[in-house]
């Protein structure tokens, strides 16, 4: 169960919110007229323009990073997946060869302010088409279905592989219009950059299955 909200928690999401939109504006100010109030006017000038053009481009660059929520702080995990159709590769889950599937990298970052500082460890896993559809199916569900114990009965289990099969092919439909930034047919070249990710996708380390992918990736 995620944390409920209440009035405190979302007190605290909102000001860190406002702190890191407003944060940027005081740095570039700062940058601009700090100077003036250390030294003569005419070095003064130089040094506002150079620390105003290094704060800038620090700003682009941490815009161009995946972020994390505003009030988050400390040590964070993050993954982000791109697709593999060249070679065969394992899969972490189910152990079998695939010609196509997932390839998912994990970090664990120093995270202040939701801006991501530094990298302390990565690694990556596979993963085939029909293991990501299994599991976005099961994130899906309700948390009752999720805990739940299926019947395992042949007429259940026949029953579930055709549609098992249908989500794998969306999926893998999905992850050739995510490798080529568009969906199928649109005629956009697959050379052109694909949108960028704003938002960190964190992991919930809770999950057992999840604590064991981390430890293999990390390994």
């Amino acid at each position: 169960m995620t944390r409920p909200d209440d009035v405190l928690f979302r007190s605290r999401v909102e000001t860190f919110a406002l702190v890191r939109k407003l944060l940027p504006i005081a740095l570039l100010a700062g940058a601009l007229v700090g100077p003036l109030y250390r030294f003569e006017p005419t070095v003064a000038m130089w040094i506002s323009a150079v620390s105003f053009l290094v704060v800038l481009v620090g700003l682009l660059l941490v815009s161009r990073l995946p972020l994390y929520p505003a009030h988050t702080f400390g040590i964070e995990y993050r993954f982000e997946e791109e697709p593999f159709d060249t070679g065969r590769r394992q899969c972490v889950r189910c152990g079998v060869l695939a010609e196509s599937g997932t390839h998912r990298r994990y970090a664990r970052q120093i995270v202040v302010l939701g801006v991501p500082l530094h990298t302390l460890e990565w690694g990556s896993n596979d993963f085939c088409g029909d293991c990501v559809a299994l599991g976005d199916a099961i994130d899906s569900r309700p948390e009752a279905e999720r805990t739940a114990v299926p019947d395992p009965s042949p007429t259940q289990s026949t029953a579930r592989e055709p549609g098992r099969s249908r989500n794998a092919e969306q999926e893998r439909e999905r992850e050739r219009e995510r490798a080529t930034g568009s969906p199928s047919g649109d005629g956009m070249r697959s050379d052109e950059e694909p949108p960028r990710l704003e938002r960190a996708q964190r992991i919930d380390r809770s999950d057992e299955t999840t604590a064991l992918e981390l430890r293999r990736a990390f390994d």
